[in-house]
């Protein structure tokens, strides 16, 4: 029989970088398997973001289309409540996309960046003079 837990404890989960698992007050959770639980759908999240802000401008500049029509067909003093959900919709879902190219930008830079530091970690000598490459390490 299972003992009534306390209210008061205060319940820690904590994280282990090395090993990647997370402790739970009530045992222990791997990442790995939450990986297999959900079939890597977790590591895909950019390519799914990046399909949303497409689809979300598609339909975005429908919607717009769409408003400016009916806004032109009932001449209103303002602007239209589809004009106006097209135009939030339109301008959050392109600012995703640019939001993610320029995250994959900046990824892009950083694995040239340790490419080239991983590459340079093997040269001993360089003339810097001539940028010539005097001796590498071979092993």
């Amino acid at each position: 029989m299972e003992e009534p837990m306390d209210s008061g404890a205060p319940q820690t989960v904590k994280y282990d970088p090395k090993s990647e698992t997370v402790t739970l007050p009530n045992g222990l959770v791997s990442v790995a398997g939450v990986t297999v639980v959900t079939g890597g759908a977790e590591l895909s999240c950019g390519s799914c973001m990046l399909a949303f802000g497409v689809w979300g401008t598609l339909v975005g500049l429908s919607v717009v289309s769409v408003g400016l029509w009916d806004n032109s067909t009932h001449v209103n003093s303002g602007l239209s409540h589809l004009l106006a959900l097209g135009l939030v919709l339109l301008l959050t879902s392109f600012s995703l996309v640019v939001v993610i190219f320029f995250l994959r930008f900046l990824m892009k830079q950083r694995r040239m960046a340790a490419r080239r530091e991983r590459a340079e970690a093997n040269l001993v000598l360089v003339n810097d003079y001539a940028e010539v490459i005097l001796k590498r390490v071979t092993v």
